[in-house]
């Protein structure tokens, strides 16, 4: 079984490599995860991508984020895996590598493991003006537990079958840059997602990949330190540093300067809250002054509608909490569904800084 990477292995894998910048990807026509990976209207959905990745490629970006999806796997196995080579493909001819999430605590199943029931294949339903298209759970809905399908004794050995037969069919293909193997654990379950991480990453490392492995910290630091015992976890599992922030400049750059001092490439999978200050205009240079990796959320608007606010923050803007947001102003994303930016001066820096970034990477990969 392959080990943690050292230090040197780390900055050997990312030196190879231009500054990465990208987004997280889904469709525009998407309405959720189980229409991006099923086999129903999946020719309109990769002709779709096609079109978005490469205005992705225009942007200037070199790489995309996404996250599989286990009940499409489960319902739809060859079906997944014929759709994930068709995203790994289209992302190659459109100039960008992939970051590939194998688990995440989204949209869990409630309630008892026997009741399990996959979610439904087929035509999917969104709620308009809701983040990700979901509106909130009912009453009835939030007072059933929710578990991970790796705490089912039902599920356990079939979702290490899907990471282990992802992992083993692209372990050496360079279209796969890196390996996110659990997105923002314990959002739902707390320090329950400790042994799932470690099972993963010894599921993962026992498939010896080329790419490294990360999980990133995503609720913030204290004093220097992850503030759970999951993303404590995370830090100590992974081959690089990787973290989310939503957050303002001043404390991105405090989480940077100290993630820095684990002495890893750092990479930001997640970023972008133009309603909570954390805009293209800061963090975008920031990103390429500090070398950090970055996937901001969101691309075209669409059927996720991932412009439109986290629902709690709209709550608590109610209660007339954080009288400071901006609800003005779109969460992410960065199109229109006309391929029209959302604010052309977005466009243009992130022009310029690439632009920067080509010319340093030039000169630096040439030596």
């Amino acid at each position: 079984m392959r080990e943690k990477w050292t230090k040197e292995q780390a900055w050997a894998w990312y030196n190879r490599y231009p500054w990465l910048r990208g987004c997280n990807f889904i469709g525009s026509d998407c309405a959720n995860r189980q229409d991006q990976w099923q086999q129903y209207d999946a020719e309109n959905h990769m002709a779709t991508a096609d079109r978005e990745l490469a205005l992705a490629e225009r942007t200037g970006f070199n790489t995309i984020r996404i996250i599989v999806d286990f009940d499409v796997w489960l319902q739809e196995e060859q079906g997944f895996m014929d759709n994930l080579e068709r995203y790994l493909t289209l992302a190659a001819k459109n100039g960008q590598y992939v970051m590939l999430v194998l688990c995440a605590e989204v949209q869990l199943p409630r309630g008892e493991y026997v009741d399990f029931k996959p979610k439904p294949l087929g035509e999917q339903h969104y709620a308009l003006g809701y983040h990700q298209g979901r509106a909130p759970l009912t009453a009835e809905q939030t007072a059933l537990p929710p578990y991970h399908p790796l705490e089912s004794p039902l599920l356990r050995d079939k979702y290490l079958k899907m990471v282990t037969d992802i992992v083993t069919k692209y372990a050496h293909d360079e279209r796969i840059i890196i390996w996110n193997v659990f997105n923002e654990p314990g959002i739902m379950l707390g320090e329950r997602a400790v042994p799932m991480l470690e099972t993963l990453f010894e599921t993962v490392r026992a498939c010896d990949p080329d790419q490294p492995l990360t999980v990133d910290v995503w609720r913030g630091l204290k004093d220097g330190v992850p503030v759970s015992a999951e993303e404590r976890t995370a830090l100590e599992l992974s081959d690089v540093v990787s973290f989310h922030t939503y957050r303002d400049f001043v404390t991105t750059c405090d989480m940077i300067d100290r993630l820095k001092e684990h002495g890893r490439p750092l990479l930001c999978t997640e970023w972008l809250n133009r309603i909570g200050g954390n805009t293209i205009f800061e963090m975008y240079p920031l990103f390429f002054l500090e070398r950090v990796a970055c996937w901001c959320w969101g691309f075209v608007v669409g059927k996720t509608q991932t412009n439109e606010p986290w629902t709690g923050m709209l709550d608590q803007a109610l209660e007339g909490k954080h009288e400071d947001l901006d609800f003005t102003k779109w969460l992410h994303d960065l199109y229109r569904p006309s391929f029209y930016p959302y604010d052309p001066k977005e466009l243009r820096l992130i022009a310029r800084v690439n632009a920067l970034a080509d010319r340093r990477d030039a000169e630096r990969l040439s030596k």
